[in-house]
């Protein structure tokens, strides 16, 4: 039920992009994710389409899955043409449709990166992430989609995979969803301990630091690049010049300047090109890989079959992000 339930939305959503097609010009939908709520994410990006349409001179609306496998669906399907998403869900896209990296995220500290957290509640006895993984089946965790970079890929590649770790298995209980419901699974108790990321903790400190004086870090990963921007690379070139104009150039009136800051704490876009998923290709690689040489139950023959298909898969996609084909081209 739950996942007919997750579905909705997104037939919703294409509903509003065939209206939208209807019309005498041509309308453009651009998917973003949710990491709050679909409320919040909307009316803070909301503001950025309707600047875009008065800048461009493109009917370009917003959608907001409300799920990260909505939101690559979207993508595939051409029920989006451009899209912010996580790297993970970046590469996921780019497997399975034709798009590509154009812009990356610029915070307001300017900083290159993020990092993926897990973090309990200040008071909880739970003091460590070796404490945490030190024990099966004794504590309850909520982190993010199979889709999310901080949430779920960082974790399975440094410290899932090297312990041989499932999840699903490990912990007492396991959830998954965005990073403000496994905020709010720890501090309301259903967890003692869950995924978050920097950006989401600077975010949480500025506007309720009430809830961020009630949680500590347990983990910190190594840095994972700023999230992607792609674009269909079927749109026409002069709609992908007239967006990247307005994309590469938002951001210099304080009204700008307020209304990037009130999305995701944001200072504007920066180019990047499909090489910027080469991080989470190598890690997404060394996970699946070293799932199948741990996998018990898989014969050598199966293992090896298995490490051959990941090998084209990898080859394959390295070929792709390795292209750097540059936004615009």
């Amino acid at each position: 039920m739950r996942r007919t339930l997750l579905k909705l939305p997104l037939l919703a959503l294409a509903g509003a992009a065939g209206r939208a097609f209807a019309q005498d010009r041509p309308s453009y939908a651009f998917g973003v994710i949710t990491t709050t709520s679909v409320s919040e994410t909307k009316l803070a990006w909301d503001p950025f389409f309707e600047a875009m349409r008065r800048s461009t001179g493109l009917d370009v609306r917003g959608i907001y899955p409300a799920t990260y496998e909505e939101a690559v669906d979207a993508v595939v399907s051409n029920l989006a043409q451009l899209a912010w998403v996580s790297n993970k869900a970046a590469l996921d896209c780019i497997e399975r449709a034709n798009v590509e990296v154009f812009a990356q995220l610029v915070d307001s500290a300017g900083a290159l990166g993020y990092r993926s957290l897990i973090v309990a509640r200040r008071d909880a006895s739970l003091g460590s992430v070796e404490q945490l993984l030190g024990k099966p089946r004794s504590w309850r965790f909520a982190m993010g989609e199979r889709s999310s970079t901080s949430g779920a890929v960082m974790l399975e590649y440094a410290l899932f995979v090297p312990r041989n770790i499932k999840p699903e298995e490990h912990f007492l209980t396991l959830l998954r969803g965005t990073h403000a419901q496994a905020l709010d699974a720890v501090l309301s108790g259903q967890v003692h301990a869950a995924t978050y990321n920097t950006e989401e903790l600077h975010r949480l400190r500025e506007q309720a630091p009430h809830k961020a004086a009630q949680v500590k870090t347990l983990w910190e990963s190594a840095m994972i690049p700023k999230d992607p921007l792609l674009w269909r690379r079927d749109l026409p070139l002069s709609v992908r010049n007239r967006i990247a104009a307005f994309v590469f150039g938002v951001g210099k009136t304080v009204e700008e300047k307020v209304m990037l800051k009130r999305m995701f704490d944001l200072a504007g876009f920066k180019r990047s090109t499909n090489q910027q998923l080469k991080f989470v290709l190598d890690i997404e690689d060394f996970r699946q890989r070293s799932e199948v040489l741990l996998d018990v139950r898989m014969s050598e023959p199966q293992k090896n079959e298995r490490l051959a298909d990941l090998r084209e898969r990898y080859n394959r996609l390295s070929t792709a992000v390795q292209a750097g084909v540059e936004a615009g081209r």
